[in-house]
């Protein structure tokens, strides 16, 4: 995480007006939250998540890494997922609806940080 950490400060020296960060636990990881000013939580459902995951993930010809996959899911990672749900989305400072079209997502996204910026 020291490494990431340090990007990021490199890119803060570059003087840019935004960085976005893919990152689920937003403010809440100790080397990255103090760099973040805003944070946004995509909320999507379990489901919807796991159906676009095998969609981007996957072809037609590797079904047995999706069983794989589905059993790793269901030992470790859903538990995961759902102490992020409980716990962490307290955390962000605008929550999106993850059932929303990529467009719609990110066009609400956009309109938030408008709003934000014109403050």
């Amino acid at each position: 995480m020291k490494r990431f950490s340090d990007d990021i400060e490199e890119l803060i020296g570059q003087k840019i007006d935004y960085i976005i960060l893919d990152y689920s636990l937003g403010k809440k990881q100790k080397q990255i939250g103090p760099y973040l000013d805003y944070s946004i939580y995509i909320d999507t459902q379990l489901d919807v998540a796991m159906a676009r995951r095998i969609i981007r993930d996957y072809d037609k010809n590797s079904i047995k890494d999706i069983f794989e996959d589905m059993k790793y899911y269901l030992e470790r990672w859903r538990n995961a997922y759902l102490y992020g749900l409980k716990n962490i989305e307290k955390e962000y400072d605008y929550i999106v609806d993850g059932t929303l079209s990529v467009k719609e997502i990110v066009e609400n996204i956009y309109e938030k940080n408008n709003k934000i910026k014109n403050k």
